[in-house]
């Protein structure tokens, strides 16, 4: 229904619950329809066009995360860790999330016969994806979203992916590639981080510590998680920092996955 306001310019009038239907459908809301929805969450001043622009299509929760795996092939292969930033477009507060395979994860896996390190890991990770409307990643299209799909596939947990349709995703190495150029360099989250005025604080792969992963009882197993923990802390921290910058002059990804 459509009818002109006080100042003779028309509106679409919707009822409250057909507003949150939309926008949980990802469905394209009017700025005063967002600030009708978060009437209680809208800063004194308004929302910023940003927030805005993200509210406008359904994404309130942004989750940007990173994974850590023992090899690129999720075949007998296993994801270490993740780590996130569920970011509240909204109220613009956000938490920080990680988790990590533990010894116990590793000894359940063998006395099962299996390399499913994971299992018990993937299912939070799946918990907090379900808490998000989007998500973000730095080449997360291509290697970190299939790869979470593919180990909840192989450890018979498909349950864990969440039905398609339900969440968009936004990833930074589209976005730079889209508007930053960066053919120079390459596409990697070191070159994204750059170019968007950050701090590299990448560490250093040293596959030697992923491959001590697999080993609970080596004597350098903690040491070797702290720094893997370490190294995606770092990878999230720069492509959240990045995001906030790319974000300004990139359209909003509305791409379903």
């Amino acid at each position: 229904m459509v009818k002109p306001n006080q100042f003779g310019n028309y509106k679409r009038l919707l009822s409250m619950d057909k507003i949150k239907e939309r926008f949980e459908l990802h469905q394209k809301l009017h700025n005063f329809e967002v600030d009708q929805l978060f009437l209680k969450e809208k800063p004194r001043k308004g929302f910023s066009d940003m927030q805005h622009r993200y509210l406008q299509v359904g994404i309130e929760n942004q989750f940007i995360f990173d994974i850590e795996t023992s090899d690129f092939n999720p075949h007998s292969n296993f994801i270490i860790c993740y780590n996130g930033i569920m970011r509240n477009i909204a109220t613009g507060k956000i938490q920080y999330i990680e988790d990590a395979m533990t010894k116990k994860d590793i000894k359940k896996a063998v006395d099962e016969q299996t390399f499913d390190f994971d299992k018990r890991l993937l299912e939070t990770l799946s918990w907090n994806i379900n808490q998000a409307d989007q998500l973000v990643g730095h080449y997360s299209t291509r290697f970190d979203y299939p790869y979470f799909v593919s180990r909840c596939m192989l450890t018979k947990q498909d349950n864990l992916i969440p039905p398609y349709g339900r969440i968009l995703h936004q990833d930074t190495w589209r976005m730079m590639k889209r508007s930053i150029n960066p053919s120079w360099k390459g596409n990697t989250l070191r070159n994204f981080i750059k170019l968007t005025g950050g701090k590299d604080e990448k560490t250093f792969v040293d596959l030697r510590y992923w491959y001590i992963t697999h080993f609970k009882d080596h004597k350098e197993w903690q040491k070797a998680m702290n720094y893997i923990q370490d190294h995606c802390r770092k990878d999230v921290k720069m492509t959240y920092e990045g995001l906030k910058k790319a974000e300004l002059f990139n359209p909003v990804s509305r791409t379903r996955i």
